[in-house]
Order: C-alpha cells, then structure tokens, then sequence
C-alpha cells in the first residue's frame, strides 16, 4: 500500500513537469503569433531609437555606447527571430490535420526556441527605453577659425621679417602706411 502511494505522488508531479514541455508543442501557432506581434513592436522601437540617434548625430552628436549595443542585439536578434518564424511555420504545415505534429521532437524544439526567443524580445523591448541616445562632443582645446586669404601682403610680411631679424630694431609696429621699426632705447 506505501508503495503504491508513493507512485500516486509521483503521477502529479510527472504531470507538471510533462504539461509544461507540451505546451511547446500545443501552443506552438500561438506563440508563433505572439512572437510575431512582440517582434514587430521591437521593429517599431528600433526605427524610432534609430531615428533618433540619427537626429542627434546630424547635430554633432556622439551615438551613446549602451544605444549602440542594444540596437546591434535587436539587429542580430531580428535574424534569428526570423529563422525561428520561419522554420516554426514549416512546422505548422507540417502537421497532419493541422492539429498534430508529424514529429514531436522536432516540433518541441521549435515550440521551446520559440518561447525562449519570445521572453528575450520582451526583455530587448523593455531595454530599449532611453531618455538619452546621444551626447554632445566635447569642444575641441582650439576652436580653429577659417582664415581668408589675403592678397598683397607678401610685402609687408618680408618688411616685418626683416625686422625681427634686424638686431637694430626693437620695436615693431603696423600702421595703415605701412611698418615701421624703432631701435632698442
């Protein structure tokens, strides 16, 4: 009689640990429509913090390090949502009568990359809530001004050569005539 108890409580405790696994298989369509749905709003956030970022970078801008990071693992993450959608609807019409799949393993694994990759899209779409997605570039030591060219002022410039290589002269000066020099007093 104990031993037959003791069965008896292992029979739920069985049922829970198979109930979740086939829920995978079950769910398979559903969650293939949620991951869908959860991708598209992913898609619509990345545009937006794209944008964004792109906004701010034809301001002088510098694209923030954890912005950059996060919208290389949506790029990365939407190639391999796309396979798992794919290879999840080749399971789909796989299955006889629409309802039962022609390989259980085959359809577990995708029903779980599914439910696994739909929990990470959900989690990138929470991270991807920025207040700020760029900031300003630090202004250079030397803010360095355009110079216009001028014309005919190689006479003045050999003028004022001359004297500050002329021993004799101490100081220089520039008036509207021209340059002058004075000797050391």
């Amino acid at each position: 009689m104990e031993f037959l108890s003791s069965i008896l409580d292992l029979v739920p405790c069985l049922y829970d640990h198979t109930s979740k696994h086939t829920l995978y298989i079950r769910d398979l369509k559903k969650n293939i429509e949620a991951l869908s749905k959860e991708m598209e709003k992913l898609n619509n956030l990345y545009e937006d913090v794209k944008a964004g970022v792109e906004r701010a970078e034809q301001q002088q801008m510098k694209r923030r390090k954890e912005v950059g990071g996060w919208i290389r693992e949506v790029e990365d993450m939407e190639k391999e949502v796309n396979e798992i959608l794919r290879r999840g609807d080749q399971e789909i019409q796989k299955r006889c009568l629409g309802c039962c799949p022609r390989n259980c393993w085959s359809s577990y694994r995708i029903g779980k990359a599914v439910s696994e990759k739909l929990v990470a899209v959900s989690g990138q779409i929470s991270k991807g809530h920025f207040d700020v997605v760029a900031d300003m570039l630090p202004r250079p030591p030397v803010d360095e001004l355009p110079m216009e060219e001028i014309v005919g002022s190689e006479l003045t410039y050999d003028r004022i050569c001359r004297c500050l290589k002329d021993p004799q002269v101490g100081i220089v000066g520039y008036m509207e005539w021209g340059v002058w020099a004075k000797p050391p007093s």
